[in-house]
């Protein structure tokens, strides 16, 4: 669920940015040249902020509600920085005022660099929402968001000072931006952040039906992690540089930490068919905040399919004197595609108040609302819903669990997606 403190912080920056330069606009100002600006001053400001949530720093995580949040995030402020450039662009004066000099400012390059940076980031929003493209493509290709960004700089800072009054209120809090903007794109794309990682040693691979679980032994310090937790995994060697986040799928008093990896794309289809034991693996985490333990007593799990990860991971660290009552709703298409479902039965006998109810598409059986609502002791509204898959699946159950009268609060949601 995404937390609005982050949204809020967001919103009060941009507000105090748009005060301070509407109150202390140059005198030479006319309103279209003051509007346009603050126009273009708020772009930037939407950039910088997917600068810094790019960075996948962990204390931001309180602020959204997780990393999946900041995610979300970080797509949304991109695509509005797009819809304010354009705005700026066609509505900022193409003239110079009276009495600029007009031979100086034609050796300045700001116009040629804000026409570079809009056709770019034009191109690479389309990159970045077109979902065709493979992740191994889209990932680099992405990185000319900084390219962007550092075009943008360029433009503002080399614009005449009818534009841009680099001493001013405003335009100091921008020049600001920059630069945690430049240092949290520096951060997060030449590989500063790796050396937060944890080193592991492909201790082993178990193959299951269309997965693998990856068993890893640290090399040194251990990662400490909550159940439902994920982190990014980075294999070493040619042709492998490149993290994939996945849900931790073991307790975190296990020696070893486990991730199981169902094919959803070429890279996960690389594992399945090339990856063997022996090698190092990059650890990097633990993010997230999808933590059954802050629900109330009485508690729905929805897993579909692979999105059993993070409740497996809790399971397996509950104990025997656990008073919640549980009723994991366990969806997929075949009851072979079911991963652990053995293991899952068997802590059921262990945990009194566990109920696992395995449910296969292939026999008719979906997981519904209204089935819900006619099968539990309790009115919905009496639970807390933890859903973990497909958005197609959990998206739905969502909607249908508010209309029946079920708080937003009470729903919680890991999201699967990335881009």
């Amino acid at each position: 669920m995404l937390r609005k403190q982050g949204v809020y912080a967001i919103i009060v920056i941009i507000a105090l940015f748009m005060a301070l330069h509407l109150a202390f606009a140059p005198e030479a100002h006319e309103p279209r040249t003051t509007g346009t600006t603050m126009l273009g001053g708020i772009a930037f400001l939407l950039m910088t902020t997917s600068m810094i949530l790019s960075t996948r720093a962990r204390f931001l995580e309180d602020l959204f509600g997780g990393l999946d949040r900041m995610y979300q995030v970080h797509k949304v402020t991109g695509t509005m920085s797009l819809i304010f450039v354009l705005i700026h662009f066609f509505g900022v004066p193409k003239e110079l005022p009276a009495g600029v000099d007009e031979i100086a400012n034609a050796l300045v390059p700001s116009a040629p660099m804000g026409m570079i940076a809009l056709i770019v980031l034009v191109l690479s929003l389309a990159i970045t929402l077109n979902r065709k493209i493979s992740y191994s493509r889209w990932r680099p290709m992405h990185k000319l968001m900084g390219l962007v960004y550092f075009l943008v700089i360029g433009h503002f800072m080399t614009a005449p000072a009818i534009f841009y009054e680099r001493f001013s209120t405003s335009g100091i809090l921008i020049f600001v931006a920059a630069i945690i903007g430049a240092g949290s794109f520096l951060y997060s794309v030449f590989g500063m952040n790796r050396k937060t990682a944890l080193p592991y040693k492909l201790a082993a691979i178990n193959a299951h039906e269309r997965a693998k679980e990856l068993v890893l032994a640290p090399m040194g310090a251990k990662m400490s992690f909550t159940p439902g937790q994920f982190a990014f995994v980075e294999v070493a060697g040619k042709d492998w540089n490149e993290p994939h986040p996945f849900t931790i799928s073991s307790a975190p008093d296990e020696d070893n930490l486990r991730f199981t990896i169902k094919v959803l794309g070429d890279w996960t289809r690389k594992v399945r068919e090339e990856l063997e034991a022996g090698g190092e693996v990059k650890v990097r985490g633990p993010y997230g905040r999808f933590d059954m333990s802050k629900g109330g007593n009485k508690q729905i799990w929805l897993a579909g399919g692979i999105g059993i990860t993070p409740f497996l991971s809790t399971i397996r660290n509950m104990k025997d004197d656990d008073e919640r009552d549980i009723h994991l709703v366990y969806a997929t298409r075949e009851e072979k595609e079911a991963l652990f479902l053995d293991e899952l039965l068997d802590h059921a006998k262990r945990l009194k108040g566990l109920k696992i109810i395995p449910l296969f598409s292939d026999e008719g059986n979906f997981a519904r609302v209204d089935i819900m609502e006619e099968k539990l002791p309790d009115a919905l509204p009496g639970y807390d819903y933890f859903l973990c898959g497909p958005k197609a699946m959990t998206g739905p159950i969502s909607k249908d669990l508010k209309a029946k009268g079920v708080g937003r609060k009470q729903i919680h949601m890991e999201a699967f997606e990335f881009r």
